[in-house]
């Protein structure tokens, strides 16, 4: 398996770095393309000019005496202009009726200069001698009576320099393309470093069972240490999710083991004497008492895990808040009165929400439920609902023992008891019960505590909700 891992792993790395190789080399030669055709460019542009200029000289020596006058100033030339031009002129017929060719110069094929069009504007052309060795950039004019004139530079020069520069970028072309594949390998290396961090860490977890083990992680910006990041705050969420579990299975096997030991020490007393009905009788309502204890922690389990997946059926009907709550508080009145505790409410004259009533009765009960049970003796107990834009908000305060700070997180967790000792008769359900129910119409609950002052627990819930 590790041999496979490193196997994927070397080819997503060679991969990368034929990409990052391919990329440099294709760049390369991009821009020694665009060089090229600016520099071919400049080049043609420039003897254009040059020759421009000559046509318009030549021009204006045939407009001073015509052929005679040209071929005039043509003898008084010095040789150095006879060494990189040539001129023809051609009549109406083809004719040639004068031509000046440089020294050294072999010809060019007058086939193609006889093929070029009649025409008012000036033309361009670039033909190879012969032998194909020279290059020339060739204009042709039109002259008064018909006439055209040719003027020719030689662009040798020019071709050679573009030449050299074609055989430099093919002498440079293997340096240029190790040079790509060195650099990215090297940028392969370092960008995939948090990848191979990654996985020696998700191999040592595998190896060592370790779930503590985390990838090390650099102050950097960037999509990879990103990723690490949040895996390392993935295995941070595992792992508390995992301690959750084992707390939540400690809890159910305390909660469970309790009732059925006295499931089975009744039923052996009953045993012991059957021929006493009253035992019997108690017997079989202690059984039905712990049973019943049971099954409210599964089904309550149940409702939660409905509740979170969204496969809760709620029956939606109008609810009077100020209705419910006054019928919550009377219910659970004398356990109130049994500790001294005084409950007083705040409601308003009409408060109405779009709610399944029964599970709004539960999340009202397992709130005030919740207070009177970490009230102190002699303390007292607020409810108040109010509407605030399209919300009913609902408060449960108490003056009791509050929460330790590090816990308030906590006490939405299933089987969660904030009372360690269990002197508190309870399931741990009821809080993660009342956040699940409440989600489940849409709402929001919060807590605001402080140690040894009390809590105060708040549901937020639509007051309009589709059924």
């Amino acid at each position: 398996m590790s041999s496979r891992n490193s196997k994927v792993g070397l080819t997503f790395s060679l991969k990368l770095s034929v990409l990052y190789a391919l990329f440099f080399v294709v760049s390369s030669s991009g821009l020694f393309v665009l060089a090229y055709y600016l520099i071919d460019n400049l080049i043609e542009h420039r003897e254009r000019e040059i020759v421009r200029d000559r046509i318009e000289e030549y021009r204006a020596w045939y407009g001073e005496g015509g052929l005679r006058a040209l071929k005039a100033r043509f003898d008084q030339q010095s040789g150095t202009a006879k060494d990189i031009f040539f001129v023809r002129i051609v009549g109406p017929l083809d004719q040639v009726l004068f031509v000046s060719f440089p020294k050294g110069f072999k010809g060019v094929d007058d086939g193609r200069l006889k093929a070029m069009p009649r025409t008012e504007e000036d033309l361009w052309l670039t033909i190879k001698d012969q032998a194909e060795k020279e290059s020339w950039t060739i204009g042709v004019a039109a002259l008064p009576g018909g006439l055209k004139l040719q003027v020719g530079k030689s662009s040798t020069q020019a071709q050679e320099i573009l030449s050299f520069f074609r055989t430099v970028f093919l002498m440079f072309s293997v340096p240029i393309l190790l040079l790509g594949l060195i650099g990215g390998g090297l940028l392969t290396f370092r960008a995939i470093r948090p990848i191979r961090r990654l996985i020696q860490t998700v191999r040592d977890i595998l190896k060592t069972g370790k779930m503590s083990l985390r990838v090390p992680v650099r102050k950097e910006r960037g999509e990879m240490y990103e990723l690490v990041s949040l895996f390392n705050q993935m295995l941070d969420k595992n792992d508390s999710l995992i301690q959750a579990m084992r707390n939540s299975l400690d809890n159910v096997a305390h909660d469970l083991r309790t009732p059925m030991t006295r499931l089975r020490g009744v039923a052996e007393l009953a045993l012991q004497d059957l021929r006493d009905p009253n035992a019997c009788r108690e017997a079989l309502a202690d059984c039905m008492e712990e049973s019943e204890r049971v099954l409210t922690m599964l089904n309550t389990l149940m409702d939660v895990a409905e509740a979170e997946t969204g496969v809760m059926r709620l029956e939606i009907t109008d609810v009077s808040v100020p209705e419910v709550i006054h019928s919550i508080v009377d219910l659970y009145e004398g356990v109130a009165e049994e500790k001294g505790i005084t409950v007083t409410t705040d409601l308003p004259g009409e408060l109405t929400i779009r709610a399944d009533r029964t599970r709004f009765q539960q999340i009202i009960a397992n709130l005030l439920d919740n207070a009177v049970k970490y009230s102190r003796e002699g303390g007292g107990i607020e409810i108040s609902a109010k509407k605030e834009d399209a919300w009913a908000v609902i408060s449960v305060s108490d003056q009791g023992i509050g929460i330790p700070p590090g816990d308030i997180h906590k006490i939405w967790d299933r089987l969660y008891r904030g009372d360690h000792s269990r002197s508190q008769r309870g399931l741990g359900l009821g809080l993660s019960f009342v956040q699940a129910i409440v989600h489940a119409h849409g709402g929001a609950v919060s807590v605001e505590s402080e140690l040894g002052k009390g809590s105060t627990f708040t549901i937020r819930l639509p007051i309009g909700m589709d059924d």
